[in-house]
């Protein structure tokens, strides 16, 4: 079974270019000209999500060309209607005389996480040419839209008075592309720890590429994001400062989101400065994600604070 290989891949920039701009200009033109709602869209995503993780399961098992290609143009489609659905969805808040991004509440960060964490992993895919990952990234994806459309409150809401502010933009853009890489490098520590422990079955030893490849694509995908999550960090504290009077307030979710950084920080030094690699580190990222989790969910939905707001 031949290895896949880490080495960067030259973009094709008028192909990548066309299929960015025609998508874009797709979900903009749907979102405005066709009178269906939100949740409409978000739901075909989520089929989307569903339909493309199963055929990189099955990539991963065939390893043919085609399949490769069917399951990220799948992906590719799922993001699209994931992107209509934002869009559609800030159109009907403006509709209603209450316009804000379309990511302000529970159900849409968590489907705006989809859409950056889907977008994020097929630009590491087409950079590095890895569609294995995909097999391990996709159905956290899954996971994460499922929640937001069987859990979450869809209704659009006004946003509270501190939410209006420019800072929306900028804090929370960044702060989804940071949980969207550390959700990339779980994968990748996943299918790492998989073939470390696993190595000398003969499925795992056959179908998953060599530990090496794995761990450079973890450490790549968490050094991309790391400074974009540094960057949130502040600019939430530049924000704090102008709805609350003070940059740090020591609020749950400001206290797990320095431990997210903290712990991604230490994964970083240790892989660079101490050139630590193996099993060490894909541990320290699968438990960099859970601190990942409880900053998102279980500080939003059970640890009353300044951002309790994202619980609605």
């Amino acid at each position: 079974m031949k290895e896949v290989s880490v080495g960067e891949k030259g973009f094709q920039l008028n192909k990548d270019l066309v299929f960015f701009v025609t998508g874009v200009l797709l979900s903009i033109g749907a979102a405005f000209l066709l009178p269906i709602e939100n949740i409409f869209w978000y739901k075909s995503a989520f089929l989307g999500y569903i339909l493309s993780s199963v055929i990189y399961l099955a990539y991963l098992f065939l390893r043919e060309r085609i399949t490769g290609a069917v399951a990220t143009f799948t992906l590719y489609i799922s993001l699209l209607l994931n992107l209509t659905g934002m869009i559609r969805r800030a159109y009907e808040s403006y509709l209603m005389g209450i316009f804000h991004p379309p990511w302000s509440n529970l159900f849409e960060a968590l489907t705006f996480w989809s859409f950056i964490s889907g977008a994020i992993y097929l630009f590491i895919e087409r950079k590095y040419g890895f569609k294995i990952l995909g097999a391990f990234v996709v159905p956290v994806i899954v996971a994460i839209s499922g929640f937001a459309l069987f859990k979450a409150n869809h209704e659009i809401t006004p946003l509270m008075p501190a939410l209006r502010s420019y800072w929306l933009y900028f804090h929370v853009v960044t702060a989804f592309i940071g949980y969207a890489g550390f959700t990339i490098g779980f994968g990748g520590a996943v299918a790492y720890l998989l073939k470390e422990y696993f190595g000398e079955n003969k499925f795992v030893k056959d179908f998953l590429p060599k530990k090496e490849v794995l761990d450079e694509i973890t450490y790549k995908s968490i050094a991309i994001v790391f400074p974009i999550w540094t960057a949130s960090i502040i600019l939430g504290a530049a924000w704090a400062n102008e709805a609350w009077g003070g940059y740090w307030s020591w609020d749950p979710k400001e206290v797990w989101s320095l431990i997210v950084w903290l712990f991604f920080g230490a994964y970083l030094h240790a892989r660079q400065l101490m050139g630590w690699k193996g099993k060490k580190v894909a541990w320290m990222v699968v438990f960099g994600f859970i601190t990942v989790l409880i900053c998102f969910f279980a500080v939003n939905l059970y640890f009353p604070g300044l951002h309790s707001y994202a619980t609605e």
